[in-house]
């Protein structure tokens, strides 16, 4: 008793199971004929950037980044340098561009509520008041209602900032 052919027209045999795009010509023939089209799926109302505008932070400060582009309500910014994002996963990442401290080094990482995220640190050395760019960044999970992100200077001294990014987008 002969085989009947699979989903996508190839003859696959009678032995089974057998992958299912083994006839790849047919299988591009037919997407071509298909009305369906495939998207990448985004989150709605879940992406906030902002600019860093020139600023000097004190040891331990918060960077404070001003909304650019706020997509949504799952994130907001106080404008004073805290990030509310609602429960779920983000990708937080910054890039600053700056000046080294006066103890020859410039440290920022992410915090969420508080406690830092050690894989987000950057940190650099070299000659007091030379520039310098930072770049950092981490998936955090809100597992609260609301959780608070900021950006900080964890260096010994004072910072300051000629620029830069802080961008905020969720991912589920």
């Amino acid at each position: 008793m002969p085989c009947n052919l699979n989903f996508n027209q190839c003859n696959t045999g009678c032995n089974f199971p057998r992958p299912i795009f083994t006839c790849f010509r047919n299988f591009i023939a037919l997407l071509n004929q298909s009305g369906n089209t495939i998207v990448n799926p985004v989150v709605e109302g879940a992406t906030l950037l902002s600019s860093v505008n020139p600023q000097t932070v004190a040891a331990g400060g918060l960077v404070v980044p001003v909304t650019s582009f706020s997509s949504g309500s799952a994130i907001t910014n106080d404008n004073g340098g805290t990030f509310t994002a609602v429960f779920g996963r983000y990708l937080v990442s910054y890039n600053l561009n700056g000046n080294i401290g006066a103890n020859g080094s410039s440290s920022y990482a992410i915090y969420l509520d508080g406690v830092i995220i050690p894989s987000s640190q950057s940190t650099t050395s070299g000659t007091a008041g030379a520039s310098t760019t930072h770049s950092g960044s981490a998936f955090v999970q809100i597992v609260n209602p609301t959780g608070a992100i900021t950006l900080r200077n964890v260096n010994t001294s004072t910072a300051v900032l000629n620029g830069g990014s802080v961008n905020i987008q969720k991912i589920n």
